[in-house]
């Protein structure tokens, strides 16, 4: 087995770094399909001769969460070497914005987190409810340039209070998985990928 085969075949979880305009550092733990995908799409778009007009770039990170990042704030992608590393090795989050803290029992990670420009302190979500604060946005909303331009992420604060943000002041979304991608679009978009996979 050749050495690109046998890492490809053992490597499931690759850590992403992001160098971000501020020096900030954003790393992340994708699996290989994520990976993959990120690295297809990023060819795409070195010469950006197909005219597209991506603002944010978004992936998902194997702590369950979706990540939108603009594209203007990052300096540098970097897909670092990994030591051999299964995806059910990899459990603990990785608090790139220092907004987690420790309760008697567990690590407490918020639900939304969303850094703003030319602000140091993000914006954090705690108390969200998957059924009822559904963020009502998926990664065509972050191609809409009238929504990034003119619109608005709208979420509930841990008073009930509704916030209104604009999206032309975002820089980066952390979310959990589960606001953007419901479990029942998740799965089926899992089988999708799982039946493409078994037909390559």
């Amino acid at each position: 087995m050749s050495l690109k085969k046998y890492l490809e075949h053992h490597i499931k979880v690759h850590t992403l770094r992001i160098e971000l305009m501020d020096g900030k550092i954003l790393l992340y733990k994708i699996s290989a399909d994520v990976k993959e995908d990120l690295e297809k799409w990023l060819t795409v778009n070195v010469s950006d001769l197909i005219g597209s007009h991506n603002v944010f770039l978004s992936f998902y990170s194997v702590s369950d969460r979706m990540v939108f990042i603009k594209i203007r704030s990052i300096k540098r992608i970097m897909f670092c070497w990994d030591v051999i590393t299964q995806l059910a090795e990899v459990s603990s989050y990785r608090d790139n914005f220092g907004v987690t803290f420790e309760d008697e029992e567990d690590t407490i990670i918020p639900r939304l987190i969303i850094q703003l420009r030319n602000n140091s302190e993000p914006l954090v979500y705690e108390d969200l409810d998957p059924n009822s604060d559904f963020l009502g946005i998926d990664e065509q909303s972050f191609q809409n340039m009238h929504f990034l331009k003119g619109g608005f992420l709208t979420v509930k604060d841990e008073d009930g209070e509704q916030n209104y943000i604009p999206m032309i002041n975002i820089e980066c979304i952390e979310v959990e998985r589960v606001y953007i991608f419901p479990d029942d679009m998740w799965e089926e978009m899992q089988n999708m990928r799982n039946r493409r996979n078994n037909v390559n």
